[in-house]
């Protein structure tokens, strides 16, 4: 089994309609099918409330959390001084948000599923699209 960390474009398009790229695709899938699991950092828990409350999307946090408690597939990956420690040393991604997204997938050694290329252009982790 192997363990991908999802940002939130990747989760919410996931969760939405779909329109990601073919290898993310796969991931997500069999990550229905129990072959993966997906990380989601509490990061992309916040930006989901912000970009929900803006009406910028139709995915609830809330929609989020149940299926991080119903999967065992889902894993929160949480916040904490362990992770903000290690954002302090990716010196390639200036946006927070995305640094903390990038920091967690260092701390937990996986690859991020996203089209952001700023993600994909840091030299501290690897990406997914």
């Amino acid at each position: 089994m192997t363990s991908y960390l999802a940002d939130t474009v990747a989760l919410v398009r996931n969760l939405r309609n779909g329109n990601l790229g073919q290898a993310a695709n796969q991931v997500f899938l069999d990550a229905e099918e129990g072959k993966n699991v997906i990380y989601i950092s509490a990061v992309t828990l916040m930006e989901i409330l912000y970009l929900s409350e803006a009406r910028r999307i139709d995915v609830h946090v809330a929609e989020v959390v149940e299926l991080i408690r119903n999967s065992d597939n889902y894993i929160l990956a949480p916040l904490d001084e362990s992770v903000v420690l290690v954002a302090e040393g990716i010196d390639d991604i200036r946006e927070l948000h995305d640094r903390l997204i990038a920091a967690t997938a260092k701390f937990y050694n996986l690859p991020v599923l996203t089209s952001d290329s700023t993600l994909a252009e840091s030299k501290h982790i690897k990406t997914l699209w």
